[in-house]
């Protein structure tokens, strides 16, 4: 798996791209813009800011491409509970009525806690 971190406008998380030398079409960056991954516990204290400043629809789709990230780099790191705790904050914040942000903040405090437990 990737061990570079993307962080552009319309994407969050692992570098996708396959290779180094010459890119194709649609996958052609002017810049370098890949470094080296956050760590978990970072990712997750930077997420629970987000999530608690959901204000518009693109807040939170935001918060969704974070966390989408984050459940991706807890996985590469072999966290599964934590990232079993983030698949739950992403069903409630994709399924749930606006309001939702208090059990997605659950789920989350619950991933910060295992993460910081390594699990």
């Amino acid at each position: 798996m990737a061990d570079k971190w993307v962080e552009i406008g319309g994407y969050i998380g692992p570098d996708r791209r396959k290779r180094p030398g010459p890119k194709r079409l649609m996958d052609r960056r002017r810049r370098d813009e890949s470094g080296a991954p956050p760590t978990v516990s970072a990712l997750l204290r930077r997420l629970r800011v987000q999530l608690l400043g959901i204000y518009s629809t693109d807040d939170r789709l935001r918060v969704l491409q974070v966390l989408n990230g984050a459940i991706c780099e807890a996985q590469r790191q072999r966290m599964y509970e934590c990232a079993n705790a983030l698949k739950r904050a992403d069903h409630v914040l994709r399924s749930g009525p606006a309001g939702a942000v208090a059990t997605a903040d659950a789920a989350l405090q619950e991933a910060i806690g295992l993460a910081a437990d390594g699990r």
